[in-house]
């Protein structure tokens, strides 16, 4: 599995937001934008999926931007990637999404799943809390 520029950029997204967010005021995309040297442009895109995987809320008007809808230490960073990157898992069979005639007698499969089981323990370990406060 290999995490792609989407799912850093959204990791490093929520983690400005965290870190410059006083519980009340919105951060706006032009903030985080200027202070992680993301384009604008690709940066709604990452919002979007942040605000669809309900991390985010939007404020809108002159002083608008986005807030979170609830605590960061609610917020795996599993959840994160796979509302960035779609499922995590490193061969389709195994996502659920695509069931495969051959694993029930796949020598691979086993294989497979605990890959899989590794990702998503080590992802869904920690919490944006944990990013952002350097707890790993």
């Amino acid at each position: 599995m290999m995490i792609s520029t989407k799912g850093r950029y959204a990791l490093s997204t929520l983690i400005d937001i965290a870190q410059n967010y006083d519980g009340v005021t919105p951060v706006s995309i032009k903030e985080i934008s200027d202070r992680q040297g993301f384009s604008t442009k690709y940066l709604e895109q990452i919002i979007s999926l942040m605000v669809k995987g309900g991390f985010l809320k939007s404020i809108r008007g002159a002083k608008g931007g986005y807030l979170f809808t609830r605590p960061i230490s609610e917020i795996k960073v599993g959840d994160i990637l796979e509302a960035a990157e779609g499922s995590l898992s490193p061969v389709e069979c195994i996502n659920g999404s695509s069931v495969c005639e051959k694993s029930t007698h796949c020598p691979s499969y086993p294989l497979y799943k605990e890959i899989d089981e590794a990702i998503y323990n080590v992802v869904n370990k920690y919490t944006l809390d944990d990013l952002v406060n350097n707890k790993i």
